[in-house]
């Protein structure tokens, strides 16, 4: 006959056996659990199919954006773990000040970096610009009209400029001309979704003839212009005392003023 203690111990035994064993249950179901909302938090990276051609895009950026998919995902779980963990007096020691750490300030700061990365990246894309569709989707569909006759759409159709055009022409050469672009189409953004912004649209300052001069000039078709080579007209074209415009048309040709607003 099995004694009082005896039972008592082979019932702390089973005890403990059960606790392992959903210890290790626990830890063996973390793992899996972790990797399931990574894949379900991300379904774009999982169905993500080939971005097409390599001449048609970036791989940095492609490969970036689904990066700052899975970062900001393992970052969402982590602080949800961490908070648990807190509310269960469990996050103590380096192990919990380090998840801390990771969840809250290395991971969202990544994130912070490469989505501002991004974000500046694809404003310059032409469906950025096209998306203050109240104001610039008559410009835009003005740009991509196949039989358009402005400068604008000339180029677009003929892809002299292949990607990116209304930033490349509305962009001044070299970094400062990039920042500059960058400060005023923060500052258009900003007028957009305040309704600040007037119309019919002008342009904040005349647009400069270094911004088709820096493509342009000394070209082979520019060359072949004879009023081109003249040393008097490129005096008058360098300085800005003419315009390009005077002589190769409007840039744009919109219909009204009120189907830019929107009206």
């Amino acid at each position: 006959m099995v004694s009082l203690n005896r039972r008592a111990e082979i019932k702390t035994g089973i005890g403990l056996t059960k606790l392992s064993y959903l210890g290790s249950t626990r830890q063996g179901i973390w793992r899996p659990a972790l990797a399931t909302a990574l894949f379900v938090g991300c379904p774009g990276l999982v169905s993500a199919g080939s971005p097409g051609p390599d001449f048609q895009h970036d791989p940095v950026e492609y490969w970036a954006a689904r990066i700052l998919a899975w970062v900001l995902t393992l970052a969402v779980i982590l602080v949800a773990y961490a908070l648990v963990k807190a509310a269960r007096g469990r996050l103590v020691g380096i192990s919990g000040k380090a998840l801390m750490l990771i969840g809250v300030v290395l991971l969202p700061s990544f994130s912070i970096a490469t989505g501002m990365l991004l974000v500046f990246t694809r404003a310059e894309r032409v469906e950025f610009c096209a998306s203050c569709h109240h104001v610039m989707q008559a410009y835009a569909d003005d740009l991509t009209n196949p039989d358009g006759t402005g400068l604008a759409a000339i180029h677009f159709v003929n892809r002299y400029i292949p990607t990116n055009q209304c930033y490349e022409c509305h962009t001044s050469y070299g970094l400062f001309g990039t920042a500059e672009a960058k400060m005023h189409g923060i500052g258009e953004v900003l007028k957009y979704y305040t309704g600040t912004y007037d119309v019919p649209l002008s342009m904040w300052k005349p647009y400069p003839n270094a911004d088709c001069l820096k493509c342009h000039a000394e070209s082979n078709l520019w060359l072949s212009v004879d009023a081109h080579t003249y040393e008097e007209t490129q005096e008058e074209l360098f300085s800005n005392l003419i315009s390009c415009m005077e002589c190769h048309g409007a840039a744009h040709e919109v219909r009204k003023p009120t189907e830019m607003a929107g009206l």
